[in-house]
This record gives structure tokens, C-alpha cells and sequence, in this order.
């Protein structure tokens, strides 16, 4: 798979953002609500790709042969308050996802098993994860978990200033 380009042409970054969840279960599908605000209301200097990568998970595997460095932003399982952010680095990932909100958590591990055994270069993985409230049939998130979106934001603005690139507001 080729890196992508942005709309101007130009070459993206070696930046990977992939927002995941399932917008249909409420809190579940929080990565996805994010990587949309961002698309919105912000641009990336230099360009990075944004990926929806809802319930997918192998199918994105040949991505991760193609980026130094891969953002993923997700609802997780933790011992903590809902809205609660968490940033998990590398290794720990798998671990963090071992229990399992959704059905794509699956297809996550999967991945990231993958990239090992196959010896992708990502040099870098990290997951952003947001404890969610609700995990039901809803379209929206909760109120605890979407008032909790530009403390994401500001994460992930953060961790993409320290990999050069940066977050700018529309």
C-alpha cells in the first residue's frame, strides 16, 4: 500500500491516526467521533493521515507497514472513572485491550501481533483510550465522555508536537 497524499498532493508525514469504534453503541465509538472533530476543525502541519478505522482490524494491517509512527484513539477498559483518558505506549497496548469492550479489540491485538511477527517499522505506537459511561444503541456519546473530547484533543495535540507535527486550529 502507497502512503497516501493529502488533497493539495503533497506527501503525508510519517504519522498514522486511526480513530476506532463503533459509532452505533454510544461511548463505544469515541476514536471515531475524535478523528472527525479533528477533521473538521483542525489541520496538521505537516500533513498526517487520519484513518476511521471503526470496527476494522486486520484490513488495516497493510497501514502499518507503511508509518514510523501510528496514533490510535479508542474507548478502554480501565479501573477508573468514565471520561477518564489514559495514553498506553507500545508493548503495554495489548495488554490494556486484553479486555474487551467491543468485537474490534479483537482485530486491534490481531494487528499489533501482526506488525511483530512480520516485522513491520512502526517505531512508535501509542493508544489514547477514553473510559466510556455507556456502551448501548445510542448515536451520541455520553455527556461525561463528550465533555471529555478536548482533553483528547489536547493529548493528542501533545503527543503530535513531540513526533513534529502540528495541530492547528481551522
Amino acid at each position: 500500500m502507497s502512503i497516501p497524499s493529502d488533497a493539495a498532493g503533497t506527501d503525508l508525514s510519517d504519522v498514522l491516526l486511526i480513530g476506532w469504534g463503533n459509532l452505533l453503541l454510544g461511548d463505544e465509538g469515541v476514536g471515531v467521533h475524535v478523528l472527525r472533530r479533528l477533521e473538521a476543525d483542525y489541520r496538521f502541519e505537516p500533513a498526517i493521515a487520519l484513518v476511521d478505522g471503526g470496527t476494522s482490524g486486520m484490513d488495516l494491517l497493510p497501514l502499518f507497514a507503511d508509518y514510523r509512527r501510528i496514533l490510535m484513539i479508542d474507548a478502554i477498559a480501565l479501573d477508573r472513572p468514565p471520561g477518564s483518558i489514559a495514553v498506553i505506549r507500545d508493548e503495554e497496548i495489548r495488554a490494556v485491550l486484553s479486555e474487551k469492550l467491543s468485537v474490534h479489540h479483537l482485530g486491534v491485538t490481531d494487528v499489533l501481533a501482526m506488525t511483530k511477527l512480520l516485522d513491520y517499522p512502526p517505531s512508535e505506537i501509542v493508544l489514547i483510550g477514553i473510559v466510556p459511561e455507556r456502551m448501548e444503541l445510542d448515536l451520541e456519546l455520553s455527556a461525561t465522555v463528550a465533555d471529555a473530547l478536548p482533553q483528547v484533543i489536547e493529548r493528542v495535540g501533545a503527543l503530535l508536537w513531540d513526533w513534529g507535527v502540528r495541530l492547528l486550529e481551522r
